[in-house]
C-alpha cells in the first residue's frame, strides 16, 4: 500500500537565515529583505493534478474564480489612470482594472480549481488562453501596465496566481503547445549542436571524421529592459578559426540578437494544422516587443512549413535540425543544474542512487521565485507519483538531504 503524506508546513515555515543564504547563494542576505511564503499545493482530488496557489485573494462563482493581481510599480510617471480599453473580456479568461483605478492592481478571472473540467468541456481552454495572451500584448503596447514590465513578465504574474493543471504550467507560463514555441526568459539555456561542415579542417587528435560543434547560450536580462543571450560555452580559439561561415554564425547569436528585447524559440516538429505535410526546423526569432513577435509568428505560420520571414526590426535564424535543446536552470542544493525544459521533480529524484531516493523524497523542498524579494514553497505529495506531478520552472530552487 502506498502511503501519501503531505508536507508538514509547520516544520518548514521559514528557513533559517543561514539555510536561506545557502539556498539563494546570497553572500549578503541580511542586506536584502526577502520572504518565503506557502505559495502552492498540488491538488489531485478531482483526478487531474492541479497546481493551486494558496495565498491568493479570490472569490468563487461556480466554475470561475477571480483573484487580485498586483504588479510592481514602474517609473513614477507610469502610475496613471487606466483607460476604458485597458481590459480583456474573454469567455474563459478576463482582466479588469482593480478598484484603485491605477495600472498596478488588476482583477483576473479564470477557471476555479473545481471548475476546470466543466469549463474544458465547454470551450477550448488553451485556445482561449492564447487569445487572452494576444490581448495582453495589445494592452502592454497601449501603455496599460506600469512601464518597464514586459508582456512575458505580466503573463507569468497572472499564470502563477491562477489554478492550472500541473502538467500545463510551463505551457501556460511560457509556451504554446500547438505551435511548439517557447518564449525565452532569464533562467533558460539553449544548447546548439551541429555536425561540422565536411570542408572544415579540424585537428582534434581523434580518429573519427565526425566533429560536433557545441554552443551554449544563457538567456539573461538586459540592463535597459528586455532579454538577450550570453555565450556561456563555445569553441576554443583554434577551432573557431577553422570553422566555415555556416558553422561560425552559431557563435555570434548573442551579437545578432542584441538589438532585440523579446525572443521566441520554435522547436523542431510538425504544427497541428500541417501535420503530415512537412516538418519545421528549429528557429530562433527576436523583435522589439511582444505584439511584433506575434505578428512575425503569424507570418511564419502562413508558409507551407514554419520558416523565417524577412521583416524590418526582426532577427530570425534557422538552427541545426535535431541539434537544439532548451533547458531550465534549476538550483539543486545550491548548485546550478541545466535540466530539460518541463522536467519534473520526480525525474530529478529518480536520477539519484536508489539507496538515496527515499531520504531525498522525505526531505525535499521546492521554492519558486515570484519576485526579486519573494519566494513561494510548493507542497507536494511525498510519493514518486506526487513528485512527478510537479513540473519545474526556470529558477526553481530544490533542496534535499544528501
Amino acid at each position: 500500500m502506498t502511503t501519501r503524506t503531505w508536507i508538514d508546513t509547520a516544520s518548514v515555515t521559514v528557513l533559517s537565515t543561514a539555510a536561506f543564504c545557502a539556498l539563494m547563494l546570497c553572500s549578503g542576505c541580511r542586506l536584502h529583505k526577502v520572504s518565503i511564503v506557502d505559495g502552492y499545493r498540488i491538488d489531485d482530488k478531482g483526478g487531474v493534478p492541479m497546481l493551486v496557489p494558496d495565498a491568493v485573494q479570490r472569490t468563487n462563482s461556480g466554475d470561475l474564480q477571480t483573484m487580485i493581481i498586483t504588479l510592481p510599480a514602474g517609473r513614477p510617471e507610469a502610475k496613471i489612470r487606466v483607460r476604458d480599453d485597458c481590459a480583456i473580456q474573454g469567455a474563459v479568461f478576463s482582466l479588469q482594472p482593480g478598484s484603485g483605478s491605477n495600472n498596478m492592481s488588476w482583477i483576473a478571472t479564470s477557471p476555479s480549481t473545481s471548475g476546470w473540467d466543466t469549463v474544458s468541456g465547454k470551450a477550448d481552454v488553451e485556445a482561449q488562453w492564447k487569445l487572452f495572451i494576444r490581448e495582453l500584448a495589445r494592452m502592454h503596447d497601449q501603455g496599460c501596465f506600469p512601464s518597464g514590465l514586459s508582456t512575458q513578465f505580466i503573463r507569468s504574474a497572472i499564470a502563477e496566481r491562477i489554478p492550472l493543471p500541473a502538467n500545463l504550467v510551463p505551457t501556460f507560463t511560457y509556451s504554446d503547445q500547438g505551435e511548439r514555441f517557447v518564449n525565452l526568459v532569464p533562467g533558460m539555456e539553449i544548447r546548439i549542436q551541429k555536425v561540422l561542415s565536411t570542408e572544415t579542417p579540424v585537428n582534434t587528435g581523434s580518429r573519427t571524421s565526425l566533429h560536433i560543434l557545441t554552443v551554449d547560450y544563457d538567456v539573461v536580462s538586459h540592463l535597459g529592459g528586455g532579454i538577450g543571450l550570453r555565450l556561456s560555452n563555445h569553441a576554443e580559439g583554434g577551432l573557431r578559426a577553422s570553422l566555415g561561415t555556416e558553422d561560425r554564425q552559431f557563435l555570434t547569436l548573442d551579437r545578432r540578437f542584441a538589438p532585440t528585447s523579446v525572443l521566441r524559440l520554435f522547436l523542431q516538429g510538425f504544427s497541428e494544422e500541417k501535420e503530415g505535410k512537412t516538418k519545421s526546423d528549429p528557429i530562433l526569432i527576436g523583435t522589439s516587443d511582444a505584439s511584433r513577435l506575434d505578428l512575425l509568428t503569424d507570418l511564419m505560420r502562413q508558409r507551407e512549413s514554419v520558416a523565417c520571414v524577412s521583416q524590418l526590426g526582426t532577427v530570425c535564424v534557422v538552427l541545426p535540425p535535431g541539434g537544439v535543446s532548451l533547458s531550465s536552470i534549476i538550483w539543486i542544493n545550491g548548485r546550478r543544474t541545466a535540466s530539460a525544459f518541463g522536467t519534473s521533480l520526480g525525474s530529478l529524484l529518480l536520477r539519484l542512487p536508489e539507496s538515496k531516493q527515499g531520504e531525498a523524497l522525505e526531505s525535499v523542498q521546492v521554492i519558486r521565485k515570484l519576485s526579486p524579494d519573494r519566494y513561494a514553497r510548493i507542497q507536494i505529495t511525498r510519493t514518486v507519483e506526487g513528485a512527478t506531478q510537479l513540473l519545474l520552472l526556470p529558477g526553481d530552487r530544490v533542496e534535499w538531504k544528501n
